[in-house]
């Protein structure tokens, strides 16, 4: 159940905390909707609870899980595809979807590919956003700055 105060994580605009609850007027009707401040380029969502499905909000991953998760980011990948379209489409469908452990799959198999400077520059900007994705929920995890969690992220990867 949501509350004000919760830290959550809506895919494909990261981690924030919900800031209120309240009824709102609009078109006549009165609906319940959900304030959430978001870390990454201050956004601020309003959702009407009948929506909230459609953004599959999830509460933000404990800190013993998370730690748990950063075990993939030293992993040698096991498979990448070879074919950077099919990639590209594979790895922003894992990056919708919201889960903690496929965007650290996609961070540590294009990571590798940059590495070996395998890095198309439509992928560089994949990589970036997953990062700031996965950071923005580190910062809520730890309590720490977004910079602070870049920098705890790069000392994974």
């Amino acid at each position: 159940m949501l509350s004000v105060g919760k830290k959550v994580y809506v895919p494909g605009y990261g981690a924030g905390n919900i800031d209120k609850i309240e009824d709102k007027k609009v078109d006549d009707i009165i609906r319940k909707y959900v304030g959430l401040s978001l870390l990454l380029d201050n956004i601020y969502l309003l959702i009407p609870t009948t929506k909230l499905e459609d953004y599959r909000i999830r509460p933000i991953t404990c800190r013993g899980d998370f730690e748990e998760k950063l075990a993939i980011l030293k992993e040698k990948p096991q498979a990448i595809e070879k074919k950077w379209s099919k990639r590209y489409r594979l790895n922003n469908e894992k990056i919708s979807e919201g889960s903690m452990f496929n965007m650290l799959e996609v961070i540590r198999d294009l990571h590798f590919l940059k590495e070996n400077s395998l890095l198309p520059p439509g992928e560089h900007k994949i990589l970036s956003r997953v990062e700031n994705l996965i950071c923005s929920e580190i910062a809520l995890i730890y309590d720490i700055s977004l910079a602070e969690a870049k920098v705890k992220l790069e000392q994974f990867v």
